[in-house]
């Protein structure tokens, strides 16, 4: 995947999707644990609006 983002580092960008577990909506960081990574917690940390609509995208 190529992601662009103008608030996270490319590298950084990149490291969240190799770790991310879209089906627990969860970030597995190897030999350190497991971090929600949900609508919740995107909202609760980064701040984005959260009006609770879906997303639609295609897998």
């Amino acid at each position: 995947m190529d992601i662009a983002t103008s608030s996270m580092l490319g590298d950084l960008s990149q490291w969240v999707m190799k770790h991310y577990d879209p089906e627990m909506s969860q970030l597995v960081i190897p030999e350190r644990g497991k971090i929600p990574f949900d609508a919740i917690s995107v909202h609760r940390i980064w701040g984005p609006p959260n009006r609770g609509r879906k997303v639609c995208y295609v897998n």
